[in-house]
């Protein structure tokens, strides 16, 4: 879901290696900086627990809600349109090294209730890259499928 996760991580990692160096040095009151880290940490599982909810959505998504998917402003319609929801559900985490991008694709899935929003990189090192995109336009490298570049192709 993403390297800002690992930053943070890492600096309740350090945090937590501070905090008893803190309060061994009794000039500070060992409430004080618990209290901080205790906040800072609660709000920070709010804020991956929103992000996995949202990031999870999609794949309890239906495709009888479907209203329509739109690939590179062109729509799909039909069979088609059913095998590429499906697809954008699989995933499989991997992890991205500098992917050199062949070919881009924007695919945008209407639902009743919202539209869902994937970049999609065909690369020639990493595979088929999919980025899921929150309401707010923050991207998340999801997963590789390299099964999806058939359907993309497929429905052009």
């Amino acid at each position: 879901m993403g390297s800002i996760y690992t930053g943070i991580i890492f600096v309740f990692f350090i945090l937590t290696i501070l905090l008893p160096v803190v309060v061994k040095q009794k000039k500070i009151n060992f409430y004080i900086p618990f209290t901080i880290y205790v906040v800072l940490l609660t709000g920070y599982f709010v804020k991956v627990g929103h992000d996995f909810k949202e990031y999870n959505s999609y794949n309890h998504e239906i495709f009888s809600n479907v209203t329509g998917v739109v690939i590179d402003n062109q729509v799909v319609i039909g069979e088609k349109c059913h095998e590429l929801f499906e697809e954008l559900k699989f995933d499989e985490f991997t992890w991205v090294n500098h992917p050199v991008k062949r070919k881009e694709y924007f695919v945008t899935v209407y639902t009743k209730q919202r539209p869902y929003k994937f970049k999609i990189w065909d690369t020639y090192n990493q595979g088929v890259l999919v980025f899921r995109i929150n309401k707010k336009g923050k991207e998340f490298v999801t997963n590789r499928n390299d099964q999806l570049i058939y359907y993309l192709d497929k429905s052009k």
